[in-house]
Parts: C-alpha cells; structure tokens; sequence
C-alpha cells in the first residue's frame, strides 16, 4: 500500500549513476540511481560490513569498495559466489522524491 512507504529524499539528492546512504527507522539502506531506475538494498556488504553505497555502480549491480564483491541491485544476491545476499526494499518514485517500503 502507498501509505507504508517512508520518503527517503528528494529525487536531485541522489543523481544519475550515484548512492547514497540513510538510516531510516531502524535500517541502513543504500539507495542507487543507475541512470535507468532507483533500487534500494541493505547497506552492508555481506563480506565483511562495508558500505555498499561507497561503491561502484556497474549496469544492475554495485562492486563493494574494499574487497570487490559484486551485488546484484535487483535481487539482493552476490555474484560468482556462494554467499548470503543483502535484503533488497521496493522503490516508488512520485512528488520528486524517492519513497522505499521496509517491511
């Protein structure tokens, strides 16, 4: 339902091919705008806790910045390797602004 998304900022705050990060009622989430749509993921690297939002965002996915572990935006899942992914959060954008669902 609309009304249970949390409005995480305006829109311009987060531009084309760059994340940011926020602590938003509890979770850390790391919200990237690849050019093409807003995703919104856990902002944790599942390796060893680095955040996600200080990576590099390549097509669907963003590359951690300390070790290079690659997740894939849309799912949450780590790529080429057998580990435990990160808990993905559905986006709206409407009135200029981003809007995530947490639970």
């Amino acid at each position: 339902m609309e009304s249970d998304y949390v409005r995480v900022c305006p829109l311009e705050d987060v531009p084309a091919g760059e994340a940011r990060g926020f602590s938003l009622e509890g979770y850390d989430i790391a919200v990237f705008n690849t050019g093409e749509e807003i995703y919104a993921i856990e902002n944790r690297c599942p390796h060893m806790g680095a955040e996600l939002s200080e990576g590099e965002i390549v097509d669907r996915s963003v590359c951690c910045h300390d070790h290079g572990w690659v997740i894939n935006l849309e799912t949450g899942e780590v790529e080429d390797r057998d580990a435990d992914g990160v808990a993905t959060f559905p986006v709206q954008v409407r009135d200029d602004a981003i809007w995530v669902l947490l639970a």
